[in-house]
């Protein structure tokens, strides 16, 4: 039976390398779903902080409202271009540990020739394990990813809907503040 230990000693170095990277995608993955789940009010929240110390009135609004969308994406996109990088990452490292183990293979097909299969069996596994590993992430990481992307999509579709409310509120009270004007 094969623990974690004998797993990395098979896999080879670059397996510890494509370990250290998995963990950091992770903690990447679970820190936006905790950052996007729990706060039901962060579409409001973000108006609030951008639109502080702001006039917006009807001169400047469209430009108010593509800053704010503009702001919106890139707070809900923070560190998905980094995913994306490391996600492609983990491929290349597999093919790393696959030219590792291969020049294990050959530097004992070069001591001890054609004539012994489990000598190179070492190298062979240390060829394929990473390879293995580094799609495994990579698959597995891209699922989250695109979860990901979609609720990005998502919270800019709700900060749509959020300024269009608040358009609706802001003309009723630009049309109650011209009536007010009107009778005096």
């Amino acid at each position: 039976m094969f623990g974690l230990s004998d797993l990395f000693e098979r896999g080879g170095p670059v397996l510890y390398i494509l370990f250290f990277v998995t963990i950091f995608i992770w903690f990447i993955i679970f820190s936006k779903y905790l950052a996007t789940s729990y706060n039901k009010n962060w579409i409001h929240n973000n108006f609030v902080d951008f639109s502080k110390g702001l006039v917006v009135n009807k001169n400047n609004f469209d430009f108010f409202q593509d800053s704010f969308l503009i702001h919106i994406k890139r707070k809900s996109s923070k560190q998905l271009k980094m995913l994306d990088g490391l996600i492609g990452l983990c491929p290349m490292l597999g093919l790393l540990g696959t030219v590792y183990g291969m020049i294990e293979v050959f530097e004992v097909l070069a001591v001890l020739g054609t004539g012994n299969p489990r000598a190179m069996s070492t190298g062979v596994a240390k060829a394929t394990i990473p390879t293995m590993a580094g799609m495994t992430i990579a698959l597995s990481g891209l699922f989250f990813k695109f979860d990901l992307a979609n609720k990005v999509e998502k919270y800019q579709e709700e900060a749509r809907i959020y300024l269009k409310q608040k358009v609706n509120i802001w003309s009723v009270i630009i049309k109650e503040d011209k009536l007010k004007k009107k009778r005096h």
